[in-house]
């Protein structure tokens, strides 16, 4: 009888371990796809800008015309929000000054994670210099906006100091966003 005994210790034992073995290989099972899934999460519905991306602005005798929508990029990654997108739309107006200044008009919009994107209304925006290729606006808080005409680039400068970028393309807001979210 010590003989059976120690046979069904044995078989018994076998069996728990046979039982770990597989709740351990389940756990590694379950854990890769929650990384599949948050992995799809991140790149896949992240890395796609919330409003279309676009920059058709064109310089035309009477002034620019056409429009642009970006996705504002901190030049100090380390400010860039995490769990917030903020994008300008600026379109040009058939508004001008005293001094054949162009007026613009400024939608800031935001994208807080898990709600739809908002608009926090529009502002005007004023020409105040044009010196060689560069198109400075300002607002009324002293935000500036530099358009490069040759590139279209827009980059901003607001009134504490921080600079941003408007990234205007698809491909460039797919690039950026995959390598803040790998930081």
């Amino acid at each position: 009888m010590n003989k059976e005994n120690i046979k069904n210790t044995i078989w018994n034992r076998k069996f728990s371990i046979l039982i770990i073995i597989v709740l351990l290989i389940m756990v590694v099972v379950l854990f890769g796809q929650k990384q599949d899934y948050k992995f799809t999460l991140l790149y896949k519905y992240q890395a796609i800008p919330d409003i279309e991306l676009i920059n058709t602005l064109t310089q035309t005798q009477s002034g620019l015309s056409g429009e642009v929508r970006g996705f504002v990029k901190f030049d100090n990654i380390a400010d860039q929000p995490e769990n917030l997108r903020q994008y300008y739309i600026i379109k040009p107006l058939n508004k001008f000054d005293e001094n054949s200044r162009q007026y613009f008009s400024l939608e800031e919009i935001i994208k807080m994670q898990y709600l739809a994107p908002r608009s926090l209304g529009f502002s005007e925006i004023v020409e105040v210099s044009e010196t060689g290729n560069t198109i400075t606006l300002e607002d009324e808080s002293g935000n500036k906006f530099f358009i490069d005409k040759s590139t279209k680039k827009v980059s901003t400068k607001d009134a504490t100091g921080d600079s941003t970028t408007l990234i205007t393309s698809d491909n460039d807001y797919g690039d950026f966003t995959k390598g803040w979210l790998k930081k």
